[in-house]
């Protein structure tokens, strides 16, 4: 299996084996069919099977490992390396010497100059271009038109959820989409600050972008690494989805192939035969809690490690999972009797920086995974579980288009309603009042299964999500943004 590295971390023969193998695919015509399938995508317009849809990442997935396939038959040790932004993010970084990707453009026409992709070299000839362009050599303009994502940015994404949302599309609420938060906030400024070739829908005409989303591409596989109950959105023939992005439509331009591939396809990047230098060889070991006793010391003692454990509810009752200690955790909770199947995640309901989940649990196994919230840093912290004996608090019942309920957040509090739902539709739920609301609906007859979330797409830093629902009981949660806020807040349902 081939292994994606970071490019700062290549040795000069391997910079030089994956320059050749991109110069000699140049030379045989084969990278400018490449470069012409992206750009006819973009053509495409509102039929784009690989932008502004949930199809962004598995057909990109799906483009980078046929480019990589075909760098491997020039040269079999070639795997295509990823550009970690928000690491390597100034004009002098590794990636742009001149034994590399080359440096900036410089003149009017930010002509780059230097490096093995410039034109001077008569090896890099642009000929696939967009309509009304008539450059035929390699551009850039570093900075001009913004800033690269920063581990914060990168972060934020990581702990969105579900996968996609509708209207699925770019209109899709960039706090209930992970694909279009990933596409807009993190993905689209990369291409940005490249500038110049990046910006056209033939950007692979700068070589740079097969590293700018392999990186992409990286973060996806984090994202399924970390929320692994989340699954690909939406399944085919939802209603307004284009034609490609539904989960088991086959995507162009390879849609008239024998077996043509599919989102559901590229869903798990190792059977695709290649995995991410920063990923974990084995599974972590489970380390089994009790519940009620002291906490457990551990620590995240390398960059990107989970650390995962398992308790036994021995009774119905309200537990919480909580973390202790100076370091920034996130905790995530999964079952019952499955540890995939994620419950709820919590990043600083705790004391401080720390992680608290509580939750009505049955008599059932649990399981725990703990990161640290970079996934660039570590730290020591204790995790303990204590049951209450008794569930929590009485569940307090919306009626659809009644009046709005009431309700004040202490700090970490976490209030919970439910309301049921008749008649198939579009849902509104929504928090009022000068308190800054989060707010989270689970459901269908389930308090663990998420279905959306949101911050401040209500007035002021209200919360609102607009749904369609079927009939079934559904569960909302509201919480403060912060973690040690407090307020007062009312909430309604209305169709």
């Amino acid at each position: 299996m081939g292994t994606r590295k970071n490019q700062s971390t290549l040795t000069a023969a391997e910079k030089a084996a994956f320059v050749a193998a991109v110069k000699a695919l140049k030379a045989n015509g084969a990278y400018d069919i490449f470069v012409a399938q992206h750009r006819t995508a973009f053509l495409a317009g509102v039929n784009d099977p690989a932008h502004g849809g949930p199809a962004f990442l598995p057909w990109h997935r799906e483009y980078l490992r046929r480019f990589e396939r075909a760098l491997q038959q020039i040269d079999p040790s070639v795997s295509i390396p990823y550009w970690d932004w928000t690491v390597d993010r100034t004009t002098n970084a590794s990636i742009w010497n001149a034994n590399f990707m080359g440096g900036n453009g410089t003149g009017p026409g930010g002509r780059v100059m230097t490096g093995p992709f410039a034109f001077s070299t008569g090896e890099w000839t642009l000929t696939v271009l967009d309509p009304g362009d008539t450059d035929n050599f390699l551009t850039r303009a570093f900075g001009a038109m913004g800033a690269l994502p920063t581990q914060q940015g990168v972060n934020t994404a990581i702990n969105i959820v579900p996968y996609d949302s509708a209207p699925w599309n770019r209109n899709s609420s960039m706090n209930t989409s992970f694909r279009n938060h990933l596409e807009g906030i993190i993905h689209n400024p990369g291409h940005m600050w490249v500038g110049g070739s990046m910006m056209a829908m033939s950007s692979p005409n700068d070589p740079v972008f097969w590293l700018h989303h392999c990186n992409i591409d990286r973060l996806w596989a984090v994202w399924q690494r970390e929320n692994p109950g989340q699954n690909y959105r939406p399944p085919s023939g939802t209603a307004g989805v284009v034609n490609g992005h539904g989960l088991d439509d086959p995507m162009p331009p390879w849609n008239n192939e024998a077996s043509p591939p599919t989102p559901r396809d590229v869903l798990d990047h190792h059977a695709l035969g290649y995995t991410y230098d920063d990923e974990e060889e084995e599974p972590p070991q489970i380390v089994p809690l009790t519940v009620d006793a002291a906490p457990f010391a551990a620590s995240i003692g390398q960059a990107g490690e989970v650390d995962a454990y398992s308790f036994v509810a021995p009774s119905q009752g309200n537990y919480v999972i909580e973390t202790e200690g100076s370091t920034d955790v996130v905790a995530a909770l999964y079952g019952p009797n499955d540890a995939n199947a994620l419950i709820i995640e919590d990043d600083d309901s705790g004391a401080g920086q720390n992680s608290r989940i509580a939750r009505d649990l049955g008599p059932e196994t649990y399981y725990v995974r703990i990161r640290h919230y970079s996934g660039s840093s570590t730290g020591s912290y204790r995790i303990s579980v204590r049951g209450s004996g008794g569930p929590q608090p009485g569940i307090q019942t919306i009626e659809i288009n009644g009046p709005a309920l009431q309700g004040t957040l202490s700090a970490n509090e976490r209030d919970l309603y439910t309301f049921t739902v008749s008649t198939s539709g579009s849902y509104t739920i929504e928090t009022a009042g000068s308190t800054d609301c989060f707010l989270t609906l689970f459901g269908p007859d389930s308090q663990t299964t998420v279905i959306a979330q949101d911050d401040d797409s209500g007035p002021g830093t209200n919360s609102r999500i607009v749904q369609n629902l079927g009939a079934g009981v559904y569960y909302a949660q509201v919480r403060h943004y912060s973690p040690t806020g407090t307020g007062a807040y009312s909430v309604s349902v209305r169709t």
